[in-house]
């Protein structure tokens, strides 16, 4: 199951801070000022989010002519998909968090095609995510993705909009990609 908690967060900023802290160190040394000294702290959480629907899905779009999308920047073909998780007792709040990766278009934040074998991908294609009110998600930028109230410990259906997206007049063929999620507890 996909779950990660807030600590494995934590420790991946503390790494890249201490490495950035002994080099700042090395720098002070080297100039004759006194060391400077960083503290780190955190919180290790064992409450936990479970994801009650399949961790790995597949969201299939519906079937468009390129008709639809002629130009760039236009969306069509919205699909609403489902991530439904279950938090334990002392949880308030999580966010599903989109990962950014290989897939991932840092210019738009959307998901670019993947080629398939024997396959020919569309062109000019890019899958696009949003909250359930529509709100555009831009995959890796946390600010763009909604925290979840949670009021039990019962399991919350968390609702997603995909969209084909047109980076300018799309040409036929397929549309493959994916992108990796997981559950923030706050």
């Amino acid at each position: 199951m996909k779950n990660i908690g807030r600590y494995i967060r934590i420790a991946g900023l503390i790494s890249g801070v201490t490495a950035s802290a002994l080099f700042g160190s090395i720098c002070v040394h080297a100039q004759g000022s006194p060391s400077v000294r960083l503290n780190f702290s955190g919180t290790y959480n064992a409450t936990t989010c479970l994801l009650v629907s399949s961790p790995d899905m597949t969201v299939t779009l519906r079937t468009l002519s390129t008709q639809s999308l002629p130009t760039a920047g236009v969306a069509d073909g919205s699909k609403v998909f489902t991530i439904t998780m279950q938090c334990a007792s002392g949880v308030t709040g999580a966010r599903v968090y989109f990962e950014s990766g290989s897939s991932t278009d840092p210019s738009t934040g959307n998901l670019a095609l993947q080629n398939v074998s024997g396959s020919t991908s569309a062109t000019n294609v890019q899958i696009m995510l949003a909250n359930a009110d529509g709100s555009r998600i831009k995959i890796g930028d946390r600010s763009t993705m909604k925290v979840i109230p949670i009021t039990s410990t019962d399991p919350t259906p968390v609702d997603f909009i995909a969209s084909y997206y047109a980076t300018g007049r799309a040409t036929a063929g397929t549309v493959n990609t994916f992108v990796t999620y997981v559950v923030e507890m706050l």
